[in-house]
């Protein structure tokens, strides 16, 4: 990896964050999130697994042969960019809200490609720190911030008509009320600007118990599907602008995931995740990836809307 997690391990640590046969209200699932992803072990384990050593910790988008987590991640990122920018150019100095920035990735990268400043808004105070400290080493600091926040709870009052641009990579799963959380980030964006947002979800038609593969994995309410993110669009007074439907990029993603606990195990193990733990995982992915590949029940892709300019 390019930065390495320190972190004393506890006696007797059983990291889990497993959420079987669960799923929450939005007035209860934020502390789960915080559960599944903010200790330094997890953080660890997303960072490998998902980031490939880096901070771009969302599902990719396959170009090249050889890609893996690391490098279809970074390709989604750049395709979310040329969205946004495509929707609303950015221009240099203008202020961005991340919405559930988590280690920082996409904050990090909007700000080199746009020369934009961007809020980081997430509940993990650790994930928050990761996110400035790499902010810092990129030469990034006096362009990102992050402040911790519940995307559950409204956004600060004083918010309203502020932002230039808004994004969200693969967060939206874990709003209680997604329909009020589109309210909120409406009001809170500019006249005229746009949110970019990419979310993994169950595809139309799928029943939500075939879902668990990921849901016994990650603290969720009930999982979006792309007909119901464009009625939130819709219904928020947002305009829509585009979907774009990576779902075929999926299997091939759990797979290489499962790749990352195989290669990586020794090293997890070492740094405080247990047996136990990556076991779970190994068997979520695997059910996963062949429930895709069996009957397509998950979707995934970048949607784009805008407030109406004034």
């Amino acid at each position: 990896p390019d930065h390495a997690f320190t972190f004393t391990r506890a006696k007797n640590t059983h990291i889990m964050a497993d959420f079987v046969g669960k799923q929450f209200d939005k007035d209860t699932v934020g502390a789960k999130v915080l559960e599944q992803y903010d200790e330094a072990e997890q953080r660890l384990f997303y960072t490998i697994v998902m980031g490939g050593g880096g901070d771009d910790i969302h599902f990719g988008i396959y170009r090249n042969e050889g890609d893996g987590v690391r490098e279809s991640g970074a390709n989604t990122t750049e395709w979310m960019m040329t969205q946004l920018d495509m929707g609303r150019p950015i221009q240099k100095g203008d202020r961005l809200l991340d919405i559930g920035s988590g280690h920082g990735g996409g904050s990090h990268a909007l700000a080199k490609r746009f020369g934009c400043n961007v809020l980081g808004y997430n509940i993990g105070p650790g994930q928050n720190a990761h996110n400035l400290a790499r902010a810092k080493e990129l030469g990034l600091e006096n362009q990102v911030d992050a402040m911790v926040g519940d995307i559950n709870k409204p956004f600060p009052a004083e918010w309203t008509n502020t932002f230039d641009g808004a994004w969200s990579c693969e967060v939206l799963c874990h709003a209680g009320d997604k329909p009020e959380l589109f309210k909120e980030i409406y009001r809170c964006l500019k006249p005229g600007a746009c949110l970019v947002f990419s979310d993994i979800m169950g595809a139309d038609g799928a029943d939500e118990a075939t879902l668990k593969g990921f849901t016994d994995r990650n603290a969720t309410t009930v999982m979006g599907r792309p007909s119901s993110y464009l009625k939130c669009i819709k219904d928020a007074g947002l305009e829509y602008v585009t979907w774009w439907d990576g779902s075929v990029h999926l299997e091939t993603y759990f797979r290489d995931m499962i790749n990352q606990i195989n290669t990586h195990r020794e090293e997890m193990l070492s740094k405080g995740l247990s047996e136990q733990y990556l076991d779970n995982w190994l068997s979520s992915l695997t059910e996963r990836a062949d429930t895709q590949r069996d009957h397509g029940v998950f979707a995934w892709g970048v949607f784009v809307c805008r407030k109406p300019a004034a």
